[in-house]
């Protein structure tokens, strides 16, 4: 019986959360399936790029706001 697998199947495969009974099948759909192919080469692309980002402020923007809260701290009276 052959399966017929979503784009949402291929996030969930790239993103290992596919059922493994199901990987066999999702890899010879993407290598049969030209369109999934495609899917799958700018969905991990797209990953790729994502985890390029980075998810930390620079130094400088801390050093920054740091001096902002010690020039605006509240008083208490």
């Amino acid at each position: 019986m052959q399966q017929n697998f979503t784009q949402e199947d291929v996030i969930l495969y790239i993103y290992n959360e596919l059922d493994p009974e199901k990987k066999p099948a999702m890899e010879m759909a993407i290598a049969s399936d030209p369109e999934l192919l495609k899917f799958f080469q700018k969905a991990t692309m797209l990953q790729h790029q994502l985890d390029l980002i980075a998810d930390e402020p620079d130094s400088t923007v801390i050093s920054i706001l740091n001096e902002e809260s010690r020039s605006n701290s509240l008083e208490m009276h």
